[in-house]
């Protein structure tokens, strides 16, 4: 090769990357992820058989650090944008102060998720059949419509950090895989 040509070979060769790097790419997904809708997770409820009034204050701990670890999983996985529901605390205290569980209170939830703007409520129990055998159930409460729009169980063994948040994490991966397959679907 002569040197003229290779050296107008590479002049034109770093002009043209020069205006590709200068150039923004774009990215075209053939299937857009939908608007993520904004979740309200409500604390972690217990029911069931609790063990007694020596088991009181381990289960709260448990249930707001597990209720902790719910918030930060959905909000790491893409899926919700969390919504803080502090400033609805006088209003979730209120509710509580009239029902037993607010996972079972006929859509009184759906006040929470109205007052903070959300698109959906999270809802998530575990039911204590004994200290060896205890289920995680959510319900994603749909605000506009009042209506269950998500609704599993995951049974689990054991009363204890670990065992709780290896359900709550496992129930998170879950939620993801069943999103990833319901957005490959379409």
């Amino acid at each position: 090769m002569n040197q003229p040509f290779l050296r107008n070979f590479c002049k034109a060769l770093t002009a043209l990357l020069t205006f590709a790097a200068a150039v923004p790419a774009v990215a075209v997904d053939a299937h857009p992820m939908p608007t993520k809708p904004k979740l309200v997770i409500l604390d972690i409820e217990l029911t069931g058989d609790l063990g007694g009034p020596q088991f009181a204050a381990e289960h709260e701990a448990r249930m707001r650090l597990e209720t902790d670890t719910l918030r930060q999983q959905l909000q790491q996985s893409g899926l919700y944008t969390v919504i803080d529901a502090a400033p609805a605390q006088p209003l979730i205290a209120k509710l509580r102060s009239q029902q037993s569980y607010l996972h079972d209170c006929n859509g009184c939830d759906l006040e929470i998720g109205k007052q903070l703007g959300a698109d959906q409520i999270l809802v998530t129990w575990v039911d204590r059949v004994s200290g060896l055998i205890l289920t995680l159930t959510y319900e994603f409460h749909d605000v506009a419509t009042s209506q269950i729009v998500g609704r599993k169980s995951y049974d689990f063994r054991g009363d204890n950090d670990s065992s709780w948040t290896h359900a709550i994490k496992y129930m998170v991966r879950d939620l993801k895989d069943a999103a990833v397959a319901q957005h490959s679907s379409d």
